[in-house]
Parts: structure tokens; sequence; C-alpha cells
């Protein structure tokens, strides 16, 4: 869930000459617990006397017992001492990022004045989604969900936007969303005008879609354009094999690929 709250003046002055419009989500950094500030320190100081802690055990046990045993209490303080590291309860520089999303554009505060803006009509959008499942007597369950959106302005600069945000549940299908608003209408007419649409291995026109290694495949050809298991999977007519399977993650602004490419193939 995205929170209140003002930009820095850094970022609204970049938003207001971006032409960004009004702010619309704000999402912070995702945390293992809700510290509030002014219990930080006490934070800060408890966990690394716990790692220290850890420590100080694991060599005891190696002195006095067995390495082999100090073994287990040095793994976990290392561990403890890498999440510690990558923590914006830890790291004050990494709790104070955060992701804008405003009416016509995205803005990623990377602390530092590190700032990354892009308009969604102008923006390239490379999405991967890791869901680990555990199978166990053919019932899965989901126990992790990991994602990264890649986002690339005209000029070519680029941010990888993970879930180290919080709620990417939810920001990951605005900004996927916000992309086709922008961009649909104006592509679409394109390509009834003529024009042949790219994106990554697949290219759209009025004729079919076309793959690498594969050629073009007509419309009147064509059964299903989905997306199953992570991949764009094409299905050609009376055929039981996909004639083209992509990975998501290799096909820029996905949703806008799928609408024009529905519109074409039911057009």
């Amino acid at each position: 869930m995205s929170v209140p709250g003002s930009p820095s003046p850094e970022v609204a002055a970049l938003a207001s000459r971006k032409g960004f419009g009004r702010l619309e989500h704000t999402f912070l950094p995702r945390k293992e617990v809700d510290v509030p500030d002014k219990f930080r320190a006490l934070f800060v100081v408890g966990s690394l006397a716990g790692v220290a802690s850890l420590v100080t055990g694991g060599v005891l046990l190696g002195v006095f017992v067995a390495w082999w045993v100090a073994f287990y209490p040095l793994l976990i303080s290392a561990m403890a001492s890498a999440v510690l590291l990558e923590s914006p309860n830890f790291r004050r520089r990494l709790g104070g990022r955060r992701l804008h999303l405003f009416e016509k554009g995205l803005l990623v505060d990377r602390g530092a004045g590190r700032l990354f803006a892009v308009r969604w009509d102008q923006a390239i959008h490379y999405q991967a989604t890791v869901r680990e499942v555990i199978d166990y007597k053919g019932t899965k369950t989901s126990v992790s969900n990991a994602h990264t959106s890649t986002l690339v302005a005209p000029d070519g600069a680029k941010v990888h936007v993970s879930d180290f945000f919080a709620d990417f549940g939810t920001w990951a299908p605005l900004i996927t969303e916000a992309i086709a608003r922008a961009q649909v209408q104006q592509m679409w007419e394109a390509v009834r005008a003529g024009r042949r649409a790219g994106y990554g291995p697949f290219d759209l026109d009025a004729t079919g879609i076309t793959a690498k290694r594969k050629g073009t495949l007509p419309w009147s050809a064509v059964e299903t354009i989905d997306v199953r298991g992570g991949f764009v999977v094409v299905r050609q007519r009376e055929e039981p094999k996909a004639w083209a399977l992509t990975k998501v993650k290799t096909v820029p602004n996905l949703l806008v690929f799928l609408t024009i490419a529905s519109n074409l193939h039911g057009g």
C-alpha cells in the first residue's frame, strides 16, 4: 500500500520539469520489522549486540569444544550481518529511498541526490517475477516471491526497481498499467498506419507476428498469445506445441505488446 506524504524539494522540482502532474502513490522500502525512527538507535544497538553474542559464542565453542560445533553460530552471525547491512532499519540511507508514481511518470529517489525519472509515454519496462514453490505430494505451496522491474529512459538511463520497495504486488501492476494507458493508443494507430512494432523477440504488424528464428505467423493462423509460467506463449492453430516461447522478462512493455497483439489478432 502506498503512503501519504510530500516528496523532497529535489523530487518535486524534477517532477515539475518533466511535467509529471500530480503525485498518486509513494512506496517506502520494505522492512522486516516496522521500527519507528525514535527507536531506530535501540534496534541498531540490539542487533549489533545479538550478532556479537553469536560470534563470541561461536569462538568459545570452537576453543573449548570443537570448531565444527562453532560453525553454526558463526554461520548464523554471518547471515544476520548480511541481512542487517541491507536493512533500511539499520542503514538510514537505504531507509530514505522512495518510489514515486505520478500521473504521467515515475520517479525513483535512490538517496544522495540520485534521481531517476521517466514519463509513462516514453518508458521501456522489463519485468521479472520469481516464485518459489514447494510441491509436496501434488500440493503446490508458494513460499516466496521476488520481483524486479527495469525501466529505461529515452537517453538510455535505467533503474532496477525491486521488491526492496514494499508491496510490489501493488506498485508493479500500477507501473504496467500506467505505461499501457500512455502508449497503447499511439502504438495502435501507428500499426494500423503500416508501421511494424518491435517488442524484444517479437515484431507485430498488420500481417502477423514475427519471432526471431521462426519467421512470421499470419494472424489467421494464430490460436492464442498469452502468458503462462513466466513465459509468453504463441500457439499456432491445430499445432500441439507452442509456435514460439520466450521469457516474460525479455519482452518490453508486456501489457502494451499483449494489447496490440490482441487487437490485431481479433481484428
